[in-house]
Formats: C-alpha cells, structure tokens, sequence
C-alpha cells in the first residue's frame, strides 16, 4: 500500500508541475476566449503527463 501511495503522490505532483508550466507557457496569449479553450486543454494534458512529457511536448514544441 505504501508504494502504491507514494506513485499517487508523484504522479499528482506531476500534474500540478505540468499544468503550472503550460498555463506559464500559454500565458501571453491569454483573454477571456483563450481560457475557455485553453484551460481545459491544458488540465486534459496535466492529467496524461507522461505522456504528454514522453511525447507530445517533443511532438508539438
């Protein structure tokens, strides 16, 4: 159980590192339309981290 605990915390600290960093990233571009759109995206891609830190980051950046 503990190992199972400590990859939870990891892979939520994870998140929150990546959301921080695209929404710093994305941030020039911001108005009222922009967080509508970008916002969500940006939480779907906090939530795949890995793989958005594997390969899409690499892929669209």
């Amino acid at each position: 159980m503990e190992r199972a605990q400590f990859f939870s915390v990891i892979y939520s600290i994870g998140g929150i590192a990546t959301f921080v960093a695209l929404i710093v990233m994305d941030f020039p571009d911001f108005n009222f339309w922009n967080w509508l759109i970008i916002l969500p995206i940006n939480l779907f891609l906090a939530g795949i981290w890995p793989i958005y830190w594997g390969l899409l980051h690499w892929v669209f950046y």
